[in-house]
């Protein structure tokens, strides 16, 4: 039983992959030769997209730690990002979080400090990539789009509910006196010793270092104005590769199709897939498939998880095992160091 709760987001994708797989078994030939159809150069400059991505994310990070830890570079906040890029892929979106208070804790971040700093990053993360889908569901409704047309009740329902989550996410950050009434509300409702009022416990722990460190963010506007800045710059990168691979094959522009992609990974994100795998291509190939045929769709949805997901992993590993060798050594020296201080003691 214990084995199947630490796989099963690998069953569960495992599972989506055969099932998709087997309804779509008479195209799948075709959507694979699609794949193999796309230009090097456009997998090529979607990968250069998808890296734009990580150099913004690395800018966040580094923007963020410099104000703990001066000499913290832009070039070591990149490598965060790709080494989190990694865990992301090794387990499947739940690893990502852990693995940036590792990183930032070895270079000397606090791990208290580093977790705050990972929190609040991700729930900017999360209000951009709401806004940005907002925004996008708004704009592509007044123009009329067939899409937002075909599927209206479902884009507002989505966007509803990402507005309640993130005014959730919101309120976690910056709203120090409704979530300790919330936390009060809990002590006495739950049972002490129980399931639940140890998760209520770790979720006050969890709110206690957001507001500290989204405290010393709203205290400081210019800094919190240039990471909302790289959060849009970021997801820009990665909302300009559908565009490049529909080139020359629909009508639309780049900058509805960078709405469009932004309402699509939004809407996705509401779907409890692990790192949205399987609801982002299922979301993507219905919006798109309107444009252009369903295996185009289909093999661009494929093209787009690779350069988005899978092609960091690739310099992201690179870094994980230069880091864990670093890290060994720095372990190694300390604890040799240890042992001839208490020999010249004795």
């Amino acid at each position: 039983m214990e084995t199947l709760k630490k796989y099963w987001k690998w069953l569960l994708v495992l599972t989506l992959v055969i099932l998709v797989c087997l309804a779509n078994r008479q195209s799948l030939p075709e959507i694979l030769r699609e794949v193999g159809k796309t230009p090097p150069m456009v997998i090529g400059a979607a990968c250069l997209l998808s890296a734009g991505y990580f150099l913004a994310e690395g800018a966040v990070i580094h923007y963020m730690t410099k104000r703990y830890r001066p000499e913290f570079t832009c070039r070591e906040g990149i490598s965060c990002a790709l080494y989190c890029a990694f865990y992301r892929v090794a387990t499947l979106g739940s690893g990502s979080g852990v693995a940036e208070i590792y990183y930032l804790n070895t270079r000397g971040i606090e791990a208290g400090t580093a977790t705050g700093m990972s929190l609040v990053q991700y729930i900017l993360h999360k209000v951009a990539v709401a806004l940005y889908g907002i925004t996008g569901f708004i704009i592509l409704c007044i123009q009329g789009d067939a899409v937002v047309r075909s599927y209206r009740l479902q884009m507002v329902l989505g966007c509803i509910l990402t507005a309640l989550i993130t005014a959730v996410l919101i309120t976690a950050v910056a709203g120090k006196k409704i979530t300790a009434r919330i936390f009060r509300l809990l002590d006495k409702k739950l049972k002490p010793g129980s399931k639940a009022e140890q998760k209520a416990h770790t979720f006050r722990k969890q709110a206690e270092l957001c507001q500290q460190e989204g405290g010393v963010l709203l205290h400081d506007k210019k800094a919190l104005l240039i990471i909302c800045l790289l959060d849009a710059v970021k997801l820009s990168c990665w909302y300009m590769v559908p565009w490049l691979l529909f080139a020359g094959t629909t009508s639309l522009s780049l900058p509805d199709t960078m709405l469009l992609t932004a309402l699509i990974q939004t809407l996705a994100a509401v779907i409890p897939c692990p790192s949205g795998i399987g609801a982002v291509e299922y979301v993507f190939s219905l919006f798109f498939g309107t444009y252009v045929s369903g295996v185009s769709a289909v093999s661009a949805s494929l093209v787009y998880r690779f350069a988005t997901f899978l092609f960091p992993c690739i310099p992201g590993a690179a870094l994980a095992w230069r880091h864990y060798r670093w890290n060994k050594k720095r372990r190694m020296d300390r604890i040799r160091n240890n042992n001839e201080r208490a020999g010249s003691q004795k």
